[in-house]
């Protein structure tokens, strides 16, 4: 059961909370070159699929839901989101997305999907 797909933990520096809120740091492993805003309604997935040329994290802004990583022994790594987390997803990851309500979420690539030469490959 080897899971891929990471949970990520933000730094939280004490001078960034005060009567105003807090601030969340996340420190990708790689640069990131371009991020996507995705709007996914409740009742729907979105995934299915991995990338081959881009690693990829997701914060979701919005929401609730469940990332899914079917892994080699036949069970399925799950990950349950709430607004203000992040996952980290390398490349090669099959991954699903699936909203428990309308969320709201933005996607980090490490490269640029218009320069990808096959930026996603579907799964069954």
């Amino acid at each position: 059961m080897n899971k891929k797909i990471q949970l990520l933990t933000p730094d939280i520096n004490d001078k960034g909370i005060d009567s105003r809120g807090a601030i969340y740091s996340y420190v990708p492993h790689d640069k990131i070159v371009e991020f996507v805003y995705l709007y996914t309604k409740s009742g729907v997935t979105r995934g299915h699929h991995f990338h081959t040329e881009f690693d990829e994290y997701i914060m979701l802004v919005h929401g609730e839901g469940l990332y899914l990583e079917p892994l080699e022994d036949g069970t399925t790594h799950k990950i349950v989101m709430a607004a203000g987390q992040t996952v980290y997803i390398p490349a090669l990851t099959p991954h699903t997305f699936v909203p428990l309500t309308d969320c709201k979420q933005v996607s980090f690539l490490t490269k640029c999907w218009n320069d990808c030469t096959n930026p996603i490959t579907s799964i069954k």
